[in-house]
């Protein structure tokens, strides 16, 4: 016991890490989503018109990848349940996270299936991994393309907003806290 008669604490309760396939799934979604952002955003405007259509079809390729990883991400998580929080988090905060966990589930699932359902209205057909055709869900029609289209657009965005409120938590935990929480989800 110290001089002033106060008992310290002990090191902080991070938690469990989370096993090595889930480490892999959320690695592995982190890649193809950094990928879908390049083909989305950045690559259009570096390369020539002509380049398009192939920008189109590995962005179609990725999104149908990202679809499966989910799925499969999602069947390991419900036979794996994540590890429990941090004892020493907030009641609040700890909802804001398993939210935010669950939000990212149904974006990057709803995310592919619109953009295949947006692919087919307008008369393309996506392709798993880039090699395996999609059975189409819809009939072309160009008002309806671009309505999914929209709502994708849509959905694509609140993407972004759920990664930078991911990231925010993650920087919190490494440069306000302190607490080593983020080792959880780090690869090895």
């Amino acid at each position: 016991m110290p001089a002033d008669g106060r008992v310290r604490a002990g090191p902080p309760d991070l938690g469990r890490p989370y096993d090595t396939v889930s480490r892999a799934f959320h690695w592995l979604v982190v890649a193809l989503v950094l990928l879908q952002v390049a083909l989305a955003f950045v690559l259009p405007s570096l390369l020539p018109k002509s380049a398009e259509d192939s920008i189109t079809a590995w962005h179609l390729a990725t999104g149908s990848t990202i679809l499966l990883v989910m799925l499969l991400r999602l069947g390991w998580r419900l036979a794996h349940p994540m590890p429990p929080a941090p004892n020493d988090l907030p009641a609040a905060l700890r909802l804001l996270a398993r939210g935010t966990h669950w939000a990212f589930y149904l974006v990057l699932i709803l995310l592919p299936l619109l953009g295949w359902m947006a692919a087919n209205a307008y008369g393309a057909t996506p392709r798993l991994l880039g090699l395996i055709p999609l059975p189409r869900l819809l009939a072309p029609d160009q008002a309806t393309a671009e309505t999914i289209g929209g709502v994708h657009k849509t959905v694509a965005i609140v993407l972004l907003a759920l990664i930078a409120l991911h990231v925010s938590g993650a920087l919190y935990h490494a440069l306000v806290k302190r607490d080593g929480v983020i080792r959880r989800m780090l690869p090895g």
